[in-house]
């Protein structure tokens, strides 16, 4: 089985729930529910793929701090390769998660370590027992966006990775700039549909593919949240794989970051395009249905019966 690295975003999640809106300044409201998880696009995915059993390092900065011991203990415990985490001076990434009563989710977030991790924290080249990179939250990694991205992409393509990014919220409204110089050496970029339309300025998922393989991306996936994703292995060759229904939804946090973790696990695997998206679907199905963004994601062989057991509608 391949083996991947996941590069980018580690956050240490304070989950509160239910939160429909927040109090006015001086008032204490009580929630029911409080529980603190790593979070982060790229430790989410890389925490995901060591249960599904799926050999994989995490290359992240954290501070000095109890949170980044932390984020190294969990991810360790889920099998994940830690050695190239990096502690740094800036404390460590956090966010406040208020779920409301629908599973749905905001964000006060604290960017830390990882808005300082730069392309020096990394190794020159990806370790030759990588063949897949992942770039996980960009928009949010402020010190490798864009060139040096781009630079450590092109790297890994040199010594035959397939390259993969996905994006995170760009709370600073700049979006495309910020990361264009990296989409050219990617293989595959699987944005959700937000921050696709942002980025492209467009609406629909189609035009929105257009843009980014106008822009030298290899294969194009945007996720669709409750609808599924949209998923193109080439631009002649597209088509839409929808959600799994009936699923109880209890926090929809880490759920994009389930949906990237199932698909590598196919490619790791050696599976094809449209294999691949329906494990990822699955995965994604069961990230929703416990609180936390890795909680509910389960092994290989339960998500295989999970895909069993439930009617997959194409």
């Amino acid at each position: 089985m391949k083996k991947i690295l996941c590069i980018g975003g580690v956050t240490t999640d304070i989950i509160l729930s239910p939160v429909d809106s927040l109090p006015p300044p001086g008032v204490l409201r009580a929630v029911q529910s409080a529980s603190t998880h790593v979070g982060g696009c790229a430790a989410n995915a890389a925490i995901d793929l060591g249960k599904l059993g799926v050999p994989v390092a995490l290359a992240c900065q954290v501070g000095q701090d109890t949170l980044g011991d932390f984020v190294i203990e969990q991810a360790g415990g889920a099998g994940v390769d830690t050695q190239w985490i990096v502690r740094g001076g800036e404390p460590t990434t956090c966010s406040i998660v208020c779920v409301n009563s629908q599973g749905e989710r905001c964000f006060l977030y604290y960017p830390g370590s990882t808005s300082a991790y730069s392309i020096e924290s990394l190794p020159a080249s990806p370790p030759k027992d990588c063949d897949i990179v992942f770039v996980a939250e960009a928009l949010l990694l402020d010190s490798f966006d864009g060139q040096p991205a781009g630079e450590y992409l092109a790297r890994a393509r040199a010594q035959g990775a397939y390259t993969v990014m996905d994006t995170a919220w760009d709370p600073d409204g700049v979006w495309m700039p910020k990361i264009q110089a990296a989409l050219p050496g990617l293989d595959l970029f699987m944005p959700s549909l937000e921050e696709a339309q942002k980025l492209s300025g467009k609406e629909d998922p189609k035009e929105i593919a257009d843009v980014f393989f106008g822009m030298g991306v290899k294969s194009v996936i945007v996720k669709l949240g409750s609808q599924g994703a949209y998923l193109c292995p080439t631009p002649e060759e597209r088509y839409t794989l929808p959600a799994y229904p009936g699923i109880a939804v209890a926090d929809t946090t880490g759920a994009g970051d389930s949906f990237c973790a199932g698909f590598l696990c196919g490619l790791a695997n050696g599976w094809d395009f449209r294999a691949c998206g329906q494990f990822a679907n699955a995965v994604g199905a069961l990230c929703v249905t416990k609180i936390g963004a890795s909680t509910g994601v389960p092994s290989m062989k339960e998500v295989l019966e999970f895909m069993e057991s439930h009617t997959f509608l194409e």
